[in-house]
């Protein structure tokens, strides 16, 4: 059965339009908060399914290494075989002389995507099992960090224009990769959607 956290708590929330600073204590945390004022959206709403988030987060990582691996668009022109991969694209970049260019590639395509989703998959289990670590609370932070830099869907966006581009130029084949990196990138919408950030700093004060 799939773990629902909605607990209650006491705090002030701001309005992020007008600033209006507003009590919610005894709302549940799995209720939207609009203010009376501006009527802008001041806490989302959504129940935190725990279960779902650490699955989502477990499928994303175990996709992860062929997401970025393996080949993700096979093409033939002029009679010559080629592929490419996502870090074969950033490989490429930094032989041409496109250091800083690859290297935001990596971070935000590579580097952000995976720690995102170990974070994630961290912070779900160790509130599944009800061990918070000493530093849970930097968990959370740099969750939300990685969160901000990871752009995978702009190469997913990448991948969806060259094939249509190379059509016209020669044969062009679906690669595993591509299958891989849909998988991941559905697996960080899942993360987003099922993780809630307010619920898990509940979680870290009501310890014991």
């Amino acid at each position: 059965m799939t773990d629902i956290l909605s607990p209650h708590r006491e705090s002030l929330l701001a309005c992020p339009d007008c600033d209006l600073l507003l009590q919610v204590d005894a709302v549940p945390l799995d209720r939207e908060c609009h203010c009376p004022r501006c009527d802008a959206l001041v806490k989302e709403g959504g129940r935190y399914a725990i279960d779902l988030h650490l699955a989502a987060a477990l499928s994303g990582l175990a996709l992860f290494v062929p997401a970025v691996t393996a080949p993700v668009l096979r093409f033939t022109m002029v009679g010559q075989w080629g592929s490419n991969s996502l870090l074969g694209g950033v490989w490429h970049l930094w032989t041409q002389g496109e250091q800083v260019l690859s290297l935001l590639v990596l971070l935000c395509s590579v580097v952000a995507p995976f720690f995102h989703l170990l974070l994630s998959f961290g912070i779900a289990l160790t509130l599944r099992l009800s061990r918070l670590p000493n530093n849970f609370p930097a968990w959370l932070k740099w969750h939300r960090h990685m969160q901000g830099w990871s752009m995978l869907e702009v190469y997913a966006l990448g991948i969806i224009v060259a094939y249509v581009k190379m059509l016209d130029d020669g044969e062009v084949f679906v690669g595993i990769g591509t299958y891989c990196v849909a998988g991941v990138l559905l697996a960080l919408i899942l993360c987003n959607q099922y993780f809630r950030e307010d619920i898990a700093w509940w979680r870290w004060e009501q310890r014991v």
